[in-house]
């Protein structure tokens, strides 16, 4: 859903562009490109082709202090998953330009399956079914190079393609239907995500996303006359930009079935991630840790997080006085003080409470029996003869 929106967004951008000619209300499509990050480093080529996405670097300049290192993380974290849906979309397949030419790259198993298919040319229906592009409204058809024109019959396999066309279409149609100031147009939504290419020509990754916005035409006699809202007040064609992105908002219900938005899927995951927060102080980098873990429980769901930290070493950032002290661990000033922090800081603190007031109320149960009935309980348990 956000990057729908963020589609749509960028589409504005481009039709309010002066300098852009091929974006207009008369042709509102664009083509946008996804940026990853990809390790160029790394050795290319071999049979077996591994995937070298990086998903962000973390370095002492980017966690210099609290607040750049919980904006670097949140950043990292919300570009992962928005690549792990982009690859979940394009079936984890891309394609690797290098001298000009376009190789396909699937993952093994994949491959496997597509080994597994004897006749050639379904084989090659199967490989390209895996790389077209995840389409919502539309569907992409090879014309090849063929002009058309108006009574002259498409090819068979163009034929084809317009037979299934419904099996190209992921999510068949998000319409929209807007009144602003009297003026009442419709539309809907073309959105494609398109394999990643990674260019070692010019080193540079991405997934491609076509963005456009159908005008339904209407019939005027023997015509199709197509309405647009080119020749609307700058006024009312913000308040409809304004509310076609509320719409994407609503249509959340749309996409996603009642019974998965409903249900939440819990992963645990068991990691390793090493933070150079550059700071020879312990209660700076006990500060600094702190305020990353709250930020991610707040913007994620997290449940647990168990932080060890390590001694690094770097340059030194200098932290605001006012997240010291309302952060500042300090040192415990007495033996039970120090007991209760660590049973608190504990993962097991719920489960040690419990048993601790369970003792509370045993013994107050205790203490109010007569004298010969705490007699027979020391005898029950042995500790009295």
């Amino acid at each position: 859903m956000s990057l729908i929106k963020r589609g749509l967004i960028g589409l504005k951008q481009h039709i309010e562009d002066p300098n852009e000619a091929s974006t207009t209300w008369d042709n509102p499509f664009v083509e946008l490109h996804y940026p990853v990050d990809w390790d160029w480093n790394a050795p290319r080529g071999g049979d077996l082709v591994q995937s070298k996405l990086v998903t962000g670097k973390i370095t002492e300049q980017n966690t210099c202090d609290p607040e750049m290192a919980r904006s670097t993380l949140a950043e990292i974290m919300v570009r992962h998953l928005n690549t792990m849906a982009l690859q979940f979309f394009t079936n984890d397949v891309w394609f690797e330009k290098y001298k000009d030419s376009y190789t396909p790259i699937v993952p093994a198993e994949r491959s496997d399956q597509l080994n597994a298919i004897k006749p050639k040319n379904a084989r090659r229906v199967a490989l390209k079914n895996l790389f077209r592009p995840f389409s919502i409204g539309a569907a992409s058809i090879d014309f090849d190079d063929m002009e058309l024109q108006d009574g002259v019959r498409v090819s068979k396999r163009v034929a084809e393609q317009l037979a299934n066309i419904d099996k190209l279409i992921d999510i068949r149609e998000i319409r929209f239907h807007e009144e602003v100031s009297g003026r009442t147009i419709e539309m809907s939504l073309i959105f494609q995500i398109h394999p990643l290419v990674v260019d070692y020509d010019k080193q540079k990754a991405f997934f491609a996303i076509t963005v456009g916005l159908f005008m339904t035409p209407q019939v005027v006699g023997n015509d199709f006359v197509t309405t647009t809202p080119s020749d609307w007040p700058q006024n009312d064609l913000e308040t409809l930009w304004k509310e076609l992105l509320e719409e994407v908002k609503k249509i959340a219900d749309h996409l996603i079935p009642k019974t998965e938005s409903q249900t939440s899927e819990i992963f645990l995951v068991n990691a390793q991630l090493e933070i150079p927060l550059a700071s020879s102080n312990a209660q700076k980098r006990n500060v600094a840790i702190k305020m990353i873990l709250d930020n991610l429980s707040q913007v994620g769901q997290v449940r647990e997080i168990s932080v060890k930290p390590a001694e690094t070493s770097g340059t030194t950032c200098q932290l605001k006085p006012k997240d010291v002290q309302a952060n500042e661990d300090r040192v415990p000033s007495t033996f039970e003080e120090g007991l209760f922090l660590g049973v608190w800081k504990s993962r097991f603190r719920w489960l040690i409470m419990a048993i601790v007031m369970i003792a509370i109320v045993a013994f107050a149960v205790y203490s109010a029996q007569p004298d010969e009935v705490k007699i027979r309980i020391l005898k029950y348990l042995g500790l009295s003869k």
